[in-house]
């Protein structure tokens, strides 16, 4: 087996997120920007500098195999700070939050405050992709000794036409980095990236990370961008 042959063994297919562009539906509860569940008896998650932004709530029994991807839980919903995206390796509730919900029972959809409605709400339909992601160059390592194609022109654009990420937002499959891989030894789960629809941008056309730690099982943010 070459060296293409082993890299093409490690390809994973993400779950993605078609934010809108359909008619909305009353039975689709994932969503992107908004419209996001609440008991009636929480309050909007708020941190030093006021009412967080609601960015997505994942609806597991509507992701393809999402029981493997999230356990138990049923929803999941992201928010930040209105004012400043985290630094570092953020974990949960350090400018941004992650709740998770074993079940919606009793919840209702809930309007976003204005004072931190910053980005459109669309529904959200996740279907497996047609095509494994792979990882970049330096996760590759990783894996494989990629001494071979380091020290051939023709094998190397061989490895990045051929070995690509899906770019938008997605569940699984390998993070689409920008920079260099930064999470350390965190446990990638999805990827929320820029998205011109709802008017969504992480600094220059950027991306969020969401992992956990192999550690302590806790969440964790990290982003990139150009």
């Amino acid at each position: 087996m070459d060296i293409f042959e082993r890299l093409t063994t490690l390809g994973k297919k993400p779950v993605i997120a078609q934010i809108g562009g359909f008619r909305p539906e009353a039975s689709i509860i994932s969503s992107f920007g908004g419209d996001f569940y609440l008991h009636e008896s929480d309050n909007w998650p708020s941190d030093q500098d006021g009412f967080m932004i609601p960015i997505i709530q994942i609806y597991v029994p509507e992701v393809p195999e999402g029981r493997k991807r999230f356990g138990d839980k049923r929803l999941i919903q992201v928010y930040l700070n209105s004012e400043k995206l985290p630094v570092d390796y953020a974990k949960n509730g350090e400018g941004w939050l992650l709740r998770e919900y074993d079940s919606i029972e009793g919840m209702r959809k809930m309007k976003t405050p204005s004072e931190c409605k910053q980005v459109k709400s669309f529904q959200i339909k996740w279907s497996e992709a047609g095509t494994p992601d792979f990882p970049c160059w330096e996760q590759s390592w990783d894996y494989l000794d990629m001494s071979e194609i380091n020290e051939s022109d023709e094998l190397s654009d061989r490895f990045f036409n051929e070995f690509d990420r899906y770019f938008f937002t997605k569940i699984g499959g390998f993070p689409s980095y920008i920079q260099s891989p930064c999470l350390g030894d965190l446990d990638y789960i999805f990827q929320i990236s820029s998205e011109e629809k709802p008017g969504f941008m992480i600094a220059d056309n950027g991306k969020l990370y969401i992992a956990k730690s192999k550690d302590d099982g806790q969440w964790y943010l990290a982003w990139d961008s150009y």
